[in-house]
C-alpha cells in the first residue's frame, strides 16, 4: 500500500492496469498529471498492491490539515467526474480500509453510482457517507451487429440523409475523417480549436474547453492517449470544410467521449447526431460494443443511449475522524452554500453586463 506523490514505475503500472480492465481515460495517469498541472497541485495517489501487482488506484487532489487528509476528485470542476480503478471487491475494500486508517475526509465530485469505491465504503462499517444525485451519464450497448437503425427511427435517419445529399448537390459534401495518431491531431488541432471557439462564441454559457489553460490540459491529455494508440476523434467537414468532431478515447471496448463540437452555422444538418450515426454504423470496426456519453444530458445524448447511470457527488469520513457521524452534514450544508453564493454572484454579473 502507498499514498503520495506517483514515481515513474507507479505512473507504468498505473496506464497498465488502466489498459487491462478498459478504465475511463478520466481515470488515468494522463488525464490526473494534467488536471493536477491546470490546478497547480501535485496529484495524492493512494495505490494497492498485491505482491508486485497494483490492484487498486484512486488519485486525489488533496491538502493535510493536522492528522487529516481532505482529499477532492482530482479533475474537480472539470466536468468530467472521475471513479478509482479496482480489479474486484477485495482491491476497492483494501483501498476503502487504507484511506480510513490514513484518515482521509473525501469530497468527490460527479463519481458514477456504480463506483468501485462507493460499493466499498457501503461494506466497510467505518466509514460515513453521503452521496446526492447531481446528473446521469448516459450510456449506448451495442449488439455486433447494431447500425443506427437499430436505435433511431427510419425517419429520422432519413431526414440526416436528406441533410447530408442537399449539401451535397450543393457541391459540399459531407465526409467524415477519424483521428488516431499524434500526426492526425496535429494536422487537425487548429480547425478543432477555430470549430470549438465558434461554438463558445455561439453560447455565453459556454467553456471554451480548447483555449487557454483549458485548451492545454485538453492538448496535453489527447497527446498522452495518441501516443497509446487509445485516441478516437470523429470530424466531418462539408466540402472539405471541418464543421465539428467528436473527441473520444477507446477505452477497452468503449468508446469515451470527452468533448464535442461544431460550427453553430451548420447546425440545420445536426452535426452531433451524424457523427453518431457514423460511430454506430462502424463500431464493429472501430472495436467498441458501447458509447459512454459522460456525464451531464444533451438531446444527442438521450437520443443516442439504452441506459443511464447515476453520477453523484460524495462526502465521506472515516470513524477515524473525531465527530465522523456529523462531519458528512455539515459538509454538504457548506457546499450548498457556496453553490448558492457562486450562483448569485452570477446572477449579479450578468445583471450588469
Amino acid at each position: 500500500m502507498s499514498g503520495g506523490t506517483c514515481g515513474s514505475d507507479l505512473v507504468e503500472q498505473w496506464g497498465d492496469l488502466a489498459r487491462n480492465v478498459g478504465a475511463r481515460f478520466t481515470d488515468g495517469p494522463a488525464y490526473a498529471a494534467a488536471a493536477a498541472t491546470l490546478h497547480r497541485t501535485t496529484p495524492h495517489t493512494v495505490a494497492i498492491h498485491r505482491g508486485d501487482d497494483l490492484v487498486a488506484i484512486a488519485a486525489f487532489a488533496a491538502r493535510t490539515l493536522g492528522s487529516v487528509t481532505l482529499a477532492q476528485s482530482i479533475g474537480n470542476g472539470l466536468g468530467q467526474g472521475g471513479d478509482v480503478i479496482a480489479v474486484d471487491d477485495r482491491a476497492a475494500d483494501a483501498l476503502a480500509g487504507h484511506l480510513a486508517r490514513r484518515r482521509h475526509v473525501l469530497r468527490l465530485e460527479q463519481f458514477p453510482a456504480d463506483s468501485p469505491l462507493l460499493d466499498a465504503l457501503a461494506r466497510d462499517r467505518h466509514w460515513h457517507v453521503h452521496t446526492r444525485v447531481v446528473s446521469e451519464i448516459p450510456t449506448l450497448s451495442l449488439r455486433p451487429d447494431a447500425t443506427a437503425r437499430d436505435v433511431r427511427s427510419g425517419r429520422t435517419l432519413g431526414q440526416l440523409r436528406s441533410a447530408r445529399r442537399k449539401l451535397a448537390a450543393d457541391g459540399r459534401e459531407v465526409a467524415f475523417e477519424l483521428l488516431r495518431t499524434a500526426d492526425d491531431l496535429d494536422r487537425r488541432w487548429e480547425d478543432m480549436r477555430r470549430v470549438a471557439g465558434l461554438r463558445a462564441d455561439s453560447r455565453p454559457d459556454w467553456d471554451a474547453w480548447l483555449a487557454g489553460d483549458r485548451g492545454t490540459l485538453v492538448r496535453t491529455v489527447l497527446d498522452a492517449e495518441a501516443t497509446a494508440g487509445r485516441l478516437r476523434i470523429l470530424g466531418i467537414t462539408v466540402g472539405g470544410v471541418w464543421v465539428g468532431h467528436d473527441i473520444a478515447v477507446r477505452c477497452g471496448t468503449t468508446w469515451a467521449r470527452y468533448l464535442t463540437h461544431f460550427d453553430p452555422d451548420h447546425a440545420r444538418l445536426q452535426p452531433g447526431h451524424q457523427l453518431m450515426v457514423w460511430i454506430v454504423d462502424h463500431h464493429r470496426d472501430l472495436g467498441i460494443d458501447r458509447i459512454h456519453h459522460g456525464r451531464g444530458s444533451t438531446p444527442v445524448k438521450e437520443a443516442w443511449s439504452n441506459h443511464a447511470i447515476d453520477a453523484v457527488d460524495v462526502w465521506a469520513v472515516p470513524d477515524t475522524v473525531v465527530g465522523a457521524r456529523a462531519l458528512p452534514p455539515i459538509m454538504v450544508a457548506a457546499a450548498t452554500a457556496r453553490a448558492g453564493v457562486r450562483a448569485g454572484v452570477g446572477r449579479l454579473a450578468n445583471r450588469s453586463s
